[in-house]
């Protein structure tokens, strides 16, 4: 290997260490019902979004207050979260999670599962998108379906 490829191998490995510690802190500071610890962890214009929209039609949070309001609203409900980072592109962390919450857990379908793509820099995440992943989407469905 070159000094010049293990340098590069040393700043991608650094890299994802850094995108790794941002989302634990979360992830933390979400279970521990830390609204502020959370909050330190995104920057004042992130965006988060939720997809399916179907079944998350109000599912977009934009700026600290949308932001504040979501995550409070993460804790109220137990929201409880593991991942697993599948890759990092720069500023672009990708993960697989397994979520739980009170609802989730009452339907008898958690932990639900997850694709998430962060773009974090600077320490700080500046948006992420939720997407379910198809087996999730169809246990929510039929979860709610009319019986």
């Amino acid at each position: 290997m070159t000094e010049e490829s293990a340098g590069k191998l040393q700043a991608a490995m650094a890299n994802q260490a850094e995108k790794e510690n941002v989302l634990t802190a979360m992830a933390d500071a979400l279970s521990a019902g830390d609204v502020k610890a959370t909050m330190a962890l995104f920057t004042d214009g992130a965006i988060i979004k939720l997809l399916p929209t179907e079944m998350f039609p109000t599912g977009t949070f934009i700026g600290t207050g949308q932001i504040r309001f979501f995550i409070q609203h993460l804790i109220t409900i137990n929201f409880k979260s593991e991942f697993e980072i599948l890759q990092v592109f720069g500023d672009i962390a990708i993960t697989r999670s397994k979520t739980w919450k009170d609802t989730f857990i009452k339907l008898g379908i958690a932990p639900m599962d997850a694709i998430m793509v962060y773009s974090i820099q600077d320490g700080k995440i500046k948006g992420f998108i939720s997407i379910l992943t198809d087996e999730s989407l169809a246990k929510l469905q039929a979860a709610l379906a009319p019986k």
